[in-house]
């Protein structure tokens, strides 16, 4: 029986510093039938020369944006071009170890997405560690992230994109990914949810890079463990930075209410959500939104465990207008 095909989606730009030894490990891989499909959002290093260079020696098939589309639009142009019966996301600076692809093509089994850990990583300095600080994280999947955690994703994504192996038939249901969304894996998810379901798979197959040209790099937040909570409600910033938050947020579960598959438990879960953050967004809102997140905190991922979903209601409190 011959192997499905797997198609490699990966959003590059200007990922020349990393991008051989990430595309070299994706043709290292143990999976027999495999293609690699890159869009590259307006590089101006020498991304595109490598690009062309794995074209050439490898049949990798890429385009250019001739502007920049920005990552979520990148990826959805990258998985709308590819032609496998299994799809595959790749960052442009990671490493995967060779039986990545094989070992989720054989566990994905009948659901339509499957996602692993991703706890390993190379430092700056180049070393190989393993973030600690993620571990509460993959409790909360181990213990929720399999089957149908809808109402779970609708409050807090933790499915990482470059762990990410899901089945064609997603595409059309997830595509064109809603405009508010700010993450193409939350949104591939949560729609995946809703069809076949999603499972966890408790291990690490590729190594994510650190490093400070990263569209996900940020430096640490040194001045908030400073000065402490106490100081940013008394200057402003955590009111501020909590409206931010309730904008994107409400915009995100608005996109979300759109979303046909749900039912009509999933949409009574997200009124919650809009409720508890309304706080940031009108005045006298702040009791319902205590009482409204009091409900969903136990569905966020980084409130798992020791006592952390406790903190959630008292942000309404706390940031609300």
């Amino acid at each position: 029986m011959t192997a499905p095909l797997v198609s490699v989606a990966m959003a590059t730009r200007n990922g020349a510093p990393y991008l051989r030894e990430q595309l070299d490990s994706i043709y290292a891989q143990t999976w027999p039938h495999l293609e690699v499909v890159v869009t590259d959002d307006a590089s101006t290093d020498g991304t595109p020369e490598i690009l062309d260079e794995y074209a050439r020696e490898r049949g990798l098939r890429w385009e250019a944006n001739p502007t920049p589309l920005g990552l979520v639009r990148n990826f959805e142009r990258a998985i709308s071009l590819c032609r496998g019966d299994l799809i595959a996301l790749s960052d442009q600076d990671d490493v995967w170890k060779p039986h990545k692809l094989a070992t989720l093509a054989e566990r994905i089994g009948g659901h339509s997405l499957i996602y692993g850990n991703i706890q390993e990583y190379i430092d700056l300095d180049g070393a190989r560690k393993v973030e600690a600080a993620f571990e509460p994280i993959f409790r909360f999947a181990r213990a929720h992230g399999s089957g149908r955690p809808t109402r779970y994703l609708l409050a807090e994504s933790w499915v990482v994109s470059h762990s990410v192996m899901f089945r064609r038939e997603l595409v059309s249901h997830a595509l064109p990914i809603p405009p508010h969304q700010p993450y193409h894996d939350a949104w591939l998810a949560l729609v995946a949810s809703k069809m076949g379901g999603i499972v966890y798979l408790d291990e690490r197959l590729q190594v994510y890079r650190r490093h400070r040209a990263s569209l996900t790099w940020a430096e640490p937040e040194e001045r908030v463990r400073q000065e402490g909570l106490g100081r940013a409600l008394l200057d402003g910033s955590f009111r501020e930075g909590w409206r931010r938050r309730c904008e994107a947020e409400s915009a995100r579960l608005r996109d979300a209410l759109e979303l046909p598959l749900l039912d009509d438990g999933d949409r009574r879960f997200v009124e919650d959500l809009l409720a508890y953050y309304a706080s940031g967004l009108a005045r006298g809102q702040r009791w319902r939104a205590f009482r409204a997140g009091l409900r969903v905190a136990p569905y966020f991922s980084t409130s798992w465990g020791n006592g952390r979903h406790r903190r959630l209601p008292l942000r309404a409190l706390l940031g609300g207008l």
